[in-house]
């Protein structure tokens, strides 16, 4: 994939994010609020049951109980974060082929495609083979073999031994790490405290 086309992903990811930034925030911020309620409460119950002679105890018991209550918390913003990263990811692998850079990653994919193969079968959706018909380079037929959610295609050598996948789920999937990183930065700034 090339730089411009890669921009346009991550200018939509980050799109995407900023409208869904404060609603993942919003969330995180009320789970957290409603544990250290439950944490306060807990603690509550169990300091008047207690006698005024075992303040060690007593001083222990709430350590441990807002101990665990910050564990747990901080368990669950880390698996709101990871749904609002895993939404992020979803969307842009909806929204690529309606990106403006769309067409001419197809058509970059089939001159790759061309250079390394020379000939073979092309694999897309239904709703890009007229896109990709008439692009396609001579040598090379052409199937709708792909689902509907997975943008680009795929192509097979002519003796079937080699495959390319230019799926953009696939380019995103390769990338996932570098862009992770990103995404994370762009939804919720710095780090879990």
């Amino acid at each position: 994939m090339d730089k411009k086309a890669l921009d346009n992903i991550i200018r939509r990811i980050r799109d995407d994010a900023n409208r869904k930034i404060e609603e993942y925030r919003r969330i995180a911020e009320e789970k957290r609020k409603e544990i250290l309620d439950r944490a306060e409460k807990e603690m509550e119950k169990k300091l008047e049951g207690f006698a005024s002679g075992k303040e060690r105890e007593i001083e222990n018991m709430v350590n441990y109980i807002i101990s665990q209550a910050k564990i747990s918390g901080k368990r669950m913003l880390l698996e709101e974060r990871e749904k609002g990263i895993e939404a992020v990811f979803n969307e842009a692998r909806k929204k690529a082929a309606e990106s403006a850079g769309y067409k001419a990653y197809l058509e970059r994919a089939l001159k790759k495609a061309k250079d390394s193969l020379g000939s073979g079968t092309v694999t897309c959706r239904k709703s890009d083979e007229m896109t990709v018909k008439s692009m396609l380079p001579p040598d090379f037929e052409l199937k709708t073999a792909l689902d509907e959610e997975e943008s680009g295609i795929v192509v097979y050598s002519a003796d079937g031994k080699r495959i390319l996948d230019m799926r953009i789920s696939r380019k995103i999937e390769d990338m996932r790490d570098e862009l992770r990183k990103d995404v994370s930065a762009m939804l919720y700034g710095g780090e879990l405290r």
